[in-house]
């Protein structure tokens, strides 16, 4: 539940005056006032955001690098208070201004006694970061599982259980300190750049997350290839080892749209050959084009990895090295104490540097490449004495590493998203990197959460990993499906781990499988292919639930592009008012309408779920009431799932053998529409495109179906609207299957716009029924 409350600053407000504001919509947007042996400055982007800018005197670095806010300040009345050094806007309360000894400046704010904190990124710790003392800065964590504090994704932005949302917007190395040290403040310090921080007002969690989205922007849609299975380890070693497993999947009847390949694709080796960025070992990849075009064939994509780090013994080093970060003398700067080996880092923000890097990415796309793993982004290595030039800021001085860290993973991301635009303008980009900050969510990253242990408590890390994404503003972070470093050779995690994968944003079995290539490293297959039975029939069945979800997965790909909503959200989130649901950290919803409890436990005879207030239909379709607690006895066959009452979720129809890719849905018309019965209305609207075309939203080219539900005194009655949209590959006729879930006695009647039907495959508790949709609306009862 969001608290509202009066603050009662005692003691900080007897002591000065209070001098109350109204900030009028003016010319220039902004208040300047006096502060603290400086300016602060405070500018509205809308009626419920307002930055707070301070500048104390005699600060040279103050530059503001970041590009995260694509908002403009806006003419917008706000309120403030001071009193003395305390700074109110709303119910955000600005204590002041520090700075330590160790050369961190920020501002502290205070906390109520019982506000939560939620947010900030990457982070395998409770939801809820209250006591918790945080780094902001982009951390490989390798094997990490719960407690992980500090992984390779930080995002400053943080939401209040009172109300309120704090987005600092500086990519420098950085901490919050969320009443750890002291109990009733939040701090923020930087060691350089702008001060600032972003105050965002709103009535709920989801307000909060939509105007975070106003100021950094919203994810563009993906292939729509990317919402299917990838088939991937670390790593495949030749052509033949790659498309034998390949060969086996399809034999295995297990659907997969991509093929990643991790750095055995340039090379032999682990160490030595960062920066090669080709196909060098021709014994082992003496076709890579035929490969890659034989695929694309069968409609199977195919996804290279790169690293923004050159080695010396690689062929490539020498003219890199003018494009490389450098020391403070501007010298190139030579990595000597680097896993893979000595050499240098592509400095990122320079666009000639930006140019060389991608004519190697070109060069595979010549081929058929389809997408990019870019891997060690934070980056994995990024002394504080090497320095980066950022030509159009900071006067032309250098950047030192620690003050744009947070920033490269996001630079390089954001390349290759104009890169893509300038010379594939309508292609959609696929970019998995494992790091960036604020705003990278609008250049197509998908994030993957590291190099996470191979175990149950690496699964269990997964879910506050992901919400806390989420609710970061990252809407596409998800794992290494079964894990990626070490184990035990555990089929029933590795199911467990698929099963939950199949209702998260992006579905991606991956683990170590080196095998002779490092016989010290602990190898299992990650292609569901490759498991033993029983194991192998239970996976494909969690695949092909991946891709029976397609059209409501996809629907909420759109909801994200377009009006900013998550994929994936913690309990909290869906149901604000629920103060059991604020407390549940292993349950989420998938959308507005599934409730996804993941078996987290290795042989748990029963599962424990929680079910918010209201009606829920289990995995067997039997309705419950919610606003309690159930245990359910668990099986290997699937993990607990529950419906919404009222919700209508669109199925593709599944048969083993009928789909090997998305692709298969192009031009399938059938629509399988699952309701669960409720006695009160709802609504869905269903969206539809060509799957791949760049600016479909912004063209038009895109149709949208809404349903709209309607119990009846006797059963229910359904409206099919359209908005008429069209688009390469639209069925002349849809025809749409309705699935009818529900406890009333069996219907004695089916009217389809106005025409009697039979009732031939009518039943008892669901039934089904299909209709023609041609024109913009269809209208049916069942009584």
């Amino acid at each position: 539940m969001l608290h509202r409350f009066v603050w009662l600053l005692g003691a900080c407000l007897t002591s000065a005056t209070i001098v109350q504001a109204q900030v009028k919509p003016t010319a220039n947007y902004s208040k300047r006032i006096s502060y603290q042996n400086g300016i602060l400055t405070f500018t509205p982007y809308a009626s419920n955001i307002v930055k707070i800018t301070y500048k104390k005197a005699g600060d040279t670095l103050s530059e503001n690098i970041s590009d995260a806010i694509i908002a403009q300040p806006a003419k917008a009345a706000f309120n403030y208070a001071v009193a003395g050094d305390t700074v109110m806007i709303g119910n955000v309360v600005l204590l002041g201004t520090h700075q330590t000894e160790e050369g961190y400046k920020g501002f502290q704010f205070l906390l109520s006694a019982n506000e939560m904190l939620f947010g900030g990124g990457e982070r395998a710790i409770p939801l809820n970061r209250r006591g918790y003392k945080l780094n902001l800065y982009n951390n490989p964590w390798y094997g990490y599982a719960e407690g992980a504090d500090n992984l390779n994704y930080s995002v400053p932005f943080f939401s209040s259980s009172n109300g309120y949302g704090l987005f600092f917007d500086n990519p420098a190395k950085a901490y919050v300190d969320l009443g750890k040290t002291q109990s009733n403040v939040l701090e923020y310090g930087t060691q350089s750049g702008e001060l600032n921080v972003f105050v965002i007002l709103g009535k709920d969690y989801s307000s909060l997350l939509q105007s975070y989205h106003q100021l950094t922007g919203t994810q563009p849609l993906p292939p729509r290839w990317a919402l299917g299975n990838f088939m991937s380890r670390f790593g495949y070693t030749s052509q033949q080892q790659a498309t034998d497993i390949a060969r086996t999947m399809e034999e295995e009847k297990m659907p997969f749209d991509a093929v990643i390949f991790d750095l055995f694709w340039f090379g032999d080796s682990i160490k030595g050959t960062l920066g090669n960025l080709d196909w060098v070992n021709k014994k082992k990849w003496p076709q890579p084009q035929t490969m890659v075009q034989q695929w694309k064939q069968k409609n199977i994509q195919t996804i290279l990895i790169t690293e923004p780090f050159v080695l010396k013994s690689t062929p490539n080093y020498a003219a890199a090295r003018q494009f490389t970060a450098v020391d403070s003398n501007r010298n190139p700067y030579e990595l000597t104490d680097f896993y893979f080996g000595n050499g240098g880092l592509i400095d990122i923000f320079r666009k000639d540097a930006q140019d060389w890097f991608w004519q190697f990415y070109q060069k595979q796309m010549h081929l058929g490449v389809e997408g990019w793993w870019g891997d060690l982004g934070e980056p994995e290595k990024h002394p504080d004495n090497l320095y980066h030039s950022l030509p159009n800021k900071g006067n032309g001085r250098l950047f030192a590493a620690n003050e744009v860290h947070n920033l490269y993973g996001h630079t390089w991301t954001k390349m290759l998203f104009e890169k893509y635009a300038q010379y594939y303008p309508s292609k959609r980009l696929f970019s998995l990197n494992r790091s960036g900050f604020a705003g990278s969510q609008r250049y197509s990253i998908f994030p993957w959460s590291g190099d996470v242990s191979r175990s149950w408590s690496g699964l269990k890390a997964q879910l506050p990993v992901m919400l806390g994404m989420s609710m970061s503003g990252v809407p596409y972070v998800h794992a290494d499906a079964g894990g990626f470093a070490g184990g035990e050779g555990d089929a029933e995690l590795y199911l467990r781990w698929l099963q939950f994968a199949a209702y998260t944003p992006i579905f991606r079995p991956h683990g170590t499988a080196l095998y002779q290539v490092d016989t010290a490293a602990f190898s299992y297959p990650s292609e569901p292919a490759l498991q033993q039975q029983p194991y192998k029939d239970l996976v494909r069945k969690a695949v092909l639930k991946r891709y029976e979800m397609l059209p409501y997965n996809y629907t909420l790909a759109y909801r994200q592009a377009q009006f900013g909503e998550p994929l994936v959200r913690p309990l909290y989130y869906q149901f604000p008012n629920d103060t059991k649901a604020m407390q549940v950290q292993d349950q989420f919803m998938w959308g507005d309408a599934i409730l996804v409890a993941p078996v987290l436990q290795k042989e748990a005879p029963h599962r424990k779920i929680y079910l918010p207030e209201g009606e829920w239909y289990s995995n067997n379709f039997n309705k419950v009431n919610g606003g309690r607690e159930v245990y359910l006895k668990t099986t290997l066959a699937d993990i607990p799932v529950y419906y919404r009452a009222g919700a209508i979720v669109p199925l593709e129809d599944m048969r083993i053998g009928k789909i090997a890719t998305t692709a298969d849905f192009k031009n399938d018309s059938l629509l399988i529409i699952h309701y669960f019965a409720s006695d009160k209305p709802s609504e869905y609207t269903l969206y539809e495109d060509d799957g791949s075309s760049k600016n479909a939203i912004e063209t038009h080219r895109y149709e949208l179906i809404t349903i709209k539900a309607n119990p009846t005194d006797k059963g229910y009655k359904w409206t099919f609207s359209s908005n008429g949209g069209n688009y390469v590959g639209k069925p002349a006729v849809r025809r749409i299957k309705m699935v009818v879930h529900q406890n009333k006695i069996a219907p004695k009647s089916l009217v389809i716009d106005g025409v009697m039907q039979g009732l031939g495959n009518l039943g008892n508790n669901d039934f089904s029924f299909d209709i023609n949709f041609t024109g913009r609306t269809a209208e049916i009862s069942v009584d």
